[in-house]
């Protein structure tokens, strides 16, 4: 089938003005812009069938691969480790309860109520259990002027319990392939899959943050480094480790390129540099966040049973989620000064990114039940993103009342 350039560039360009805009509006109102870029793809694909997703599901393994490891990396380099050490102790907490008793009832929940298989139950668990997304997690806490140390623990648990849950899910979908073989072996496969990760990302940084402060002044420098992000990747893959992780732990030293430097004794100078590829990395997010939940919409199925299972499901699910995550965060906020700020931390649960990209990695699989793992994903994304923007509406109209001059910015 030969496809019209014209409607492929104009799509194409509809698609990322739309996600400009959906930004925009995210920013002033607090509605996260994935919820029009979903409806969006939804209208180009199953209404209008403007777009066949038949046509972009044989691509789907490698977008939604390039297109997480650029989520991680991305959250690499923006986790700052003094921060992280400083208040790591409850946000472990957080994320620990949110993430295992999630996967743990979500799992139960798919095995009991819907007659699934212990496997493929742990794999949908660990798509959907426990994630907050960067993406709108990170611009609320700013616009809504939450407290610094509010703000630290929320971006930090929306970077780390995505960690969580791609290593999870790597994890159970290891185990369910190598089902012929025994447990220890297969636990033994996986945690050889991510040490080698480890060591592959910790030796690739350290030779790419001494490259990039020899190269720092020369041009196309975050083009280079995109090439060593890929690299990376690869590199791991081929020695039999994980390539996401390796690509995280990259970000990760990176990001923090002075620790590297104290443990070599080098100096090492490049933080203007280091905005400008966190800007840039931004931007490439943004690209490729923007064409993924178009792209989500498009193999959204809405007839009516589907329709029925996912609003019924997805919003029991939601439910279990926002149960769980009042436990857990209750238990980490104890007696500490941002319990007063619960109610918002519960509130700004909204999935995004790394549940969809798991859901299409499941589908490239050929996992069974992929194709229901996907469809309620997508419910659940939705639902997730609304309850962030009542609770943000809630939070900002409150917050206005007690000091008329804040507003979203």
């Amino acid at each position: 089938m030969i496809i019209d350039p014209i409607v492929v560039f104009s799509t194409a360009a509809a698609i990322i003005l739309l996600g400009f805009a959906a930004n925009q509006f995210f920013k002033r109102t607090g509605v996260p812009a994935f919820l029009f870029l979903i409806f969006a793809g939804v209208l180009l694909g199953p209404i209008f069938n403007i777009i066949s997703s038949n046509l972009l599901i044989p691509l789907l393994a490698t977008f939604a691969e390039f297109t997480l490891m650029m989520v991680l990396f991305y959250g690499g380099i923006t986790i700052n480790l003094k921060k992280l050490l400083k208040g790591g102790g409850r946000i472990m907490v957080e994320v620990m309860l949110y993430v295992f008793i999630s996967i743990a009832l979500i799992a139960a929940f798919g095995n009991y109520a819907f007659g699934w298989g212990w496997s493929q139950s742990l794999i949908f668990a660990s798509i959907i259990g426990g994630e907050t997304t960067a993406a709108v997690v990170v611009p609320l806490t700013q616009g809504l002027k939450l407290r610094e140390p509010t703000r630290i623990f929320l971006v930090l648990e929306s970077t780390l319990n995505s960690v969580f849950l791609v290593m999870l899910f790597i994890t159970f979908v290891s185990l369910y392939q190598n089902g012929g073989a025994s447990i220890s072996a297969a636990v033994t496969a996986v945690l050889s899959n991510f040490s080698i990760g480890i060591v592959a990302g910790i030796a690739l940084s350290i030779i790419w943050v001494l490259t990039l402060n020899y190269v720092k002044r020369q041009k196309y420098t975050y083009v280079l480094t995109l090439s060593f992000i890929l690299l990376t990747y690869v590199a791991s893959s081929v020695v039999g480790g994980s390539g996401l992780l390796a690509v995280l732990i990259f970000g990760i030293f990176l990001g923090n390129n002075g620790f590297i430097g104290g443990l070599l004794k080098r100096r090492i100078t490049m933080r203007q540099l280091e905005h400008r590829l966190e800007d840039f990395y931004e931007e490439v997010s943004f690209l490729f966040e923007t064409f993924f939940f178009v792209l989500l919409g498009l193999v959204f199925s809405i007839t009516l049973n589907n329709l029925i299972f996912g609003l019924v499901a997805g919003g029991i699910l939601t439910l279990i989620l926002l149960a769980v995550r009042t436990f857990s965060v209750s238990i980490s906020t104890f007696k500490s000064e941002i319990r007063k700020d619960r109610k918002i931390i519960i509130s700004l649960c909204a999935m995004g990114t790394t549940p969809a990209t798991l859901a299409f990695l499941a589908l490239s699989d050929k996992i069974p039940l992929a194709n229901s793992f996907l469809q309620l994903t997508t419910y659940i994304i939705i639902f997730t993103n609304i309850v962030a923007s009542i609770g943000a509406y809630f939070y900002f109209r409150n917050s206005k009342a007690r000091s008329p001059s804040t507003r979203v910015v």
